[in-house]
């Protein structure tokens, strides 16, 4: 899969999170399971909260790690996918 860099990403209404430790666990409300993020997954979705599109996430994660932009454009693609199919964000 593919995400263009004008694809917005909104957290759903049916996630709630909470840190613990140093961990971000996430819960899907509607269906009861927990998700969690650590490190880098952890940072992407807090700046889910200033960026809102696919872009915008990718520019601040390469200027805040020493990384390329097409590994991160990887790895947030399936970040981002496994997330959208276990409705914590929506994709769009």
């Amino acid at each position: 899969m593919t995400i263009a860099n004008e694809t917005t990403i909104t957290k759903t209404d049916d996630c709630v999170e909470t840190v613990v430790d140093d961990e971000l666990v996430l819960m899907n409300v509607v269906n009861g399971l927990f998700y969690s993020l650590k490190d880098t997954g952890r940072r992407a979705w807090e700046l889910l909260a200033e960026k809102d599109s696919f872009g915008a996430l990718v520019d601040a994660m390469c200027s805040e790690y020493d990384v390329a932009d097409e590994l991160c454009r990887t790895d947030l693609t399936k970040l981002l996918t496994d997330l959208d199919e276990r409705t914590l964000v929506k994709l769009g």
